[in-house]
This record gives structure tokens, C-alpha cells and sequence, in this order.
């Protein structure tokens, strides 16, 4: 039996295991398997082994993103190879494509998949069960003679094509929960991939560039399906861009009119702002409460960097949050802090002044806040940059497992060569005063009381740009167990 699984990736939300689903789709009556998720079921590992012990496991698979998921797969592979040899142990995802050899020198992961999955892992399947050669397969890596082999990355499938994902092999009323967007709001991917390189992203490390799209009508195929199914009225679109194509964004929104489904989606500043103001209607009228975009830097120079600049500058970030005002969608915007610098307390105070002159333009405008993390990527000028002040990835995963790396994925606490201590209490200081003056909307929790409280507590500090020790928001925020507004999966 196969078995994939999904280690926890999330401390409170969690949403259907789709990359695993993907994979089960094109195993579905070819082989037999299971998919088990450790953010519903804790204690997976003890079923793993049992599995294991009793010979039903033979293949392991696991998704691995960078941050939580990693350091959950990382003694969940020991663990299994260690007491069960036998076992071959795979990964996939966005942490074992981008830092394949390091996963196959630990010597207790067999293979990794390189990229989209779905088809390699089917096909590695096949050649192990057949005996058949490996290096003929696309996106795999595996260890040779004492060497790694890396065989290149797959083109990403056709979302139009793949199989019906494989909804009865989940609990999946676990995965569909309250949110902003509804009471019964649940996780979908419509597209894979991206036609920006934004030199930070894994995305654009993976996908070159390249993006695929399903066609709306089966889109509302699905949104109807998931709606019947699990009485869902809220969509979170996990789209690396769900607005890649202005008329496909048109012809779903409409075809979402009158289906009480509100939405979330993730798209670029500058393709967004040049929407028509038909395409916007159709869209708030469609359900869409809510976008997401990286806003990332005040710097056009910074930005230009991470290839994010040309038509998207800082002026496109205001006017687009201006221009969504009347429209009544929410945008989300991040930005990223302590990118390599020989001037990063002016980068701060740069980003800070920009945040506030932001929110002046629209103060219902979430901002979500990141310390810079590098991502493997050669063709991008950042990461070079990183290179020469200092950065260097973990050669092991043992290295990668331990304390002084487990937060550097989320983007919160990395390890960074050229941020010092004051950086990082800088960082959390303003994101505890904003945060507080500006209540995200998407903590369900805070009730009117709470939110004009913290708004009290912050309001002397936010207006006077004071952000040093910001003990008593802090403070209030803790009783609260106020959660910052976030993106999940970087």
C-alpha cells in the first residue's frame, strides 16, 4: 500500500491536503493507498508503524513545505526508516525541489519528486513495482552509486485533464471551517504556477514562469460540487495568481452571482489595478470579499530586484488600494522587511513610513508583515545578493531540523547574516502597535469590545510613532490570543 501524508502545517486553520489529492487522483484504481493528515490526526506516527509493522505500508509519501511540515517529516522519516528499512520513503513539494540534494544525502529519504507530482510519482511507482529504469522519469531525484541524480523538472499538468480529486478518501467536513469569507469555508486551487519570476519566490524558483489555468465553467462545476457536498460559502483560492487572465477572472465571477459563495484570492498589484471597472463589479457582485497581494517594499530599487518591479512600482500599490475602496474588496497587502542591505534601518523606516501612508489612503487595507527569507533560485539577482552578504542554506537536514532553523520558513524569525537583534525587536514592535491600532478582520475572536480596546491601548503610540517596548499592547494582545493576520504555505 501507499500511503501519503500531509504533515501539520498549521496551528489552527487547516484545508484540504489538495497536493496529495492531486497525486491519489492518478493512483485512484491503479494502486492502492491512503492519505493521512497529521493536522487532523496528531498522532499519525503511531499508525505509520503500525502500518508498517503489519508489512501494509510499502511506500511512504510525503508533502513538505518549508517551516512546520519539515520539521514534522523530518523525524517521521527517521523514525520510519529506522525502525522499517523496507519502507521507501519519498517526498515531494516545495522544500524537497528546492533543496533536493540536501534531502537525499540525509540517507533515510529514497526519492524525492521535483516539481508537479502527480505523474512522477505515478511513474516512479511503476518503475519500482516493475523494476524498470529510473533515469528515463521526469522530476524525480534519487541517489546513484553514491551520487544524486537529478533528472529535471516536469512541466506542470494540464488542470483541465487530471482526474476528479478523491474527496471520499478524506474526512472532509474536518477541513471545511469559519472564516472571514463564511461559516463553511474550504481551500481550492484553480491554476498552478506563475508567469512572474519574483526573485524571493518559490513559486517562480519551481514553475519558470509557466501557468495553467482551469476553465472557469469547470471551475463552477467544482464551487457547486463543494457546495452540496459540504455546504461550503466561503473559497479560499490558493492560487500562486489567481488573476493571471482578467477575462477568465470576468466569466467566473459572473458565474458566481447569486451562489452566496463569498472569496479569497492571491494576485500581482499592477495586473489587478488594470482590471476594468466592469470586470471589479462583476467580481464583488460575484462573492470576491478579499484579495491578497505582495505589496513586498517601499523601494522601487528594492523592488526591481526582486524582479517585482517595471510596471509594478510603489505608486501601483496605492493606487490600486484607492481604487478598490468603492468597490468594497479588501486588499491584503505584505511586505517584506531586512532584505540585503547595507542600509536596512533605512529600509525600516522606509517600508514603516510607506505602511502608514497606505493605510491613510485605505484603512480597511490588511497588512501582513515578513523578515526576508532567501529562496533557492539562481536566475534571481536577490538571491545572489544574499549569497554576498553572508547566506548560507543548511547543508543537512539534521542542520535544517535544528532550533536555531525552525522558524526561518515563516518568515518571521530568520537567520539572517546581515539583521541584527534591534532589527528583529524594530520588526515586532511595529507589527504589535499597527496590528493593534489596525485589528485584522480575519481573527474571528475579537468582538467589537476587543477591538476598540486594542485600538485604545495603540492609538497614542500609532500616532506618535512610537514603537519601542510596546509592552501594554503586547500585553492586551496576549489575553486576547490576538492571531496576526497571515498567508498560509510560504
Amino acid at each position: 500500500m501507499i500511503v501519503l501524508l500531509n504533515p501539520t502545517s498549521a496551528r489552527w486553520k487547516h484545508r484540504f491536503p489538495l497536493s496529495l489529492m492531486f497525486v491519489g487522483a492518478v493512483l485512484e484504481g491503479r494502486y492502492p493507498y491512503r492519505i493521512l493528515d497529521q493536522n487532523i490526526k496528531p498522532d499519525v506516527l503511531v499508525e505509520l508503524e503500525a502500518l508498517a509493522a503489519r508489512g501494509v505500508m510499502k511506500y511512504l509519501g510525503i508533502t513538505v513545505m518549508p517551516g512546520p511540515q519539515l520539521h514534522q517529516a523530518i523525524p517521521i522519516s527517521k523514525r520510519i526508516k529506522d525502525r522499517f528499512p523496507g519502507v521507501t520513503i519519498i517526498w515531494g513539494g516545495y522544500f524537497s525541489t528546492l533543496h533536493a540534494s540536501t534531502v537525499l544525502k540525509s540517507g533515510y529519504v529514497d526519492f524525492v519528486i521535483l516539481g508537479p507530482g502527480e505523474h512522477s510519482f505515478l511513474e516512479l511507482i511503476q518503475a519500482l513495482e516493475s523494476g524498470s529504469p529510473l533515469s528515463p522519469i521526469t522530476g524525480l531525484g534519487f541517489r546513484e552509486n553514491g551520487s544524486v541524480t537529478l533528472t529535471g523538472r516536469r512541466a506542470p499538468s494540464d488542470p483541465n485533464q487530471l482526474p476528479s480529486l478523491p474527496y471520499d478518501r478524506i474526512e472532509g467536513d474536518r477541513y471545511v471551517g469559519r472564516t472571514y469569507l463564511g461559516s463553511r469555508t474550504a481551500a481550492y486551487y484553480s491554476s498552478v504556477g506563475c508567469p512572474f519570476l519574483c526573485g524571493f519566490c518559490a513559486v517562480a524558483s519551481i514553475y519558470r514562469a509557466r501557468w495553467l489555468a482551469r476553465e472557469p465553467g469547470l471551475m463552477l462545476e467544482d464551487m457547486s460540487f463543494l457546495q452540496q457536498r459540504y455546504g461550503v460559502n466561503g473559497i479560499e483560492f490558493f492560487d500562486e495568481n489567481f488573476f493571471t487572465s482578467e477575462a477568465r477572472a470576468q466569466e467566473f465571477s459572473r458565474g458566481m452571482i447569486g451562489r452566496g459563495i463569498s472569496w479569497w484570492a492571491e494576485g500581482r498589484p499592477d495586473t489587478v489595478l488594470e482590471y476594468s471597472n466592469e470586470t471589479l463589479k462583476a467580481m464583488r457582485d460575484g462573492g470576491c470579499r478579499m484579495i491578497f497581494f505582495g505589496a513586498e517594499s517601499a523601494s522601487a530599487e528594492t523592488l526591481e530586484q526582486m524582479n517585482k518591479g517595471g510596471t509594478q512600482t510603489p505608486e501601483t500599490v496605492l493606487r490600486l488600494a484607492e481604487r478598490l475602496r468603492p468597490f468594497g474588496i479588501i486588499p491584503e497587502f505584505s511586505f517584506v522587511f531586512g532584505s540585503p542591505s547595507d542600509d536596512v534601518d533605512g529600509e525600516f523606516r522606509r517600508n514603516i513610513a510607506f505602511i502608514r501612508k497606505l493605510k491613510r489612503v485605505n484603512p480597511s487595507a490588511e497588512i501582513i508583515l515578513y523578515l526576508y527569507a532567501p529562496v533557492v533560485f539562481e536566475e534571481s539577482e536577490l538571491y545572489h545578493i544574499a549569497q554576498e552578504y553572508g547566506f548560507r542554506f543548511p547543508a543537512t537536514l539534521d542542520e535544517w531540523a535544528s532550533p536555531r532553523w525552525q522558524t526561518f520558513d515563516l518568515r518571521k524569525t530568520p537567520v539572517i547574516p546581515w539583521l541584527r537583534p534591534r532589527h528583529y525587536r524594530q520588526f515586532r514592535n511595529f507589527e504589535r502597535v499597527l496590528h493593534g491600532y489596525y485589528p485584522t478582520i480575519s481573527d474571528l475572536r475579537l468582538t467589537r469590545f476587543r477591538r476598540r480596546a486594542l485600538r485604545l491601548v495603540s492609538s497614542w503610540r500609532y500616532h506618535a510613532s512610537l514603537y519601542t517596548l510596546p509592552i501594554e499592547v503586547q500585553a492586551l494582545q496576549r489575553a486576547f490570543r490576538y492571531r496576526q493576520p497571515e498567508i498560509e504555505g510560504l
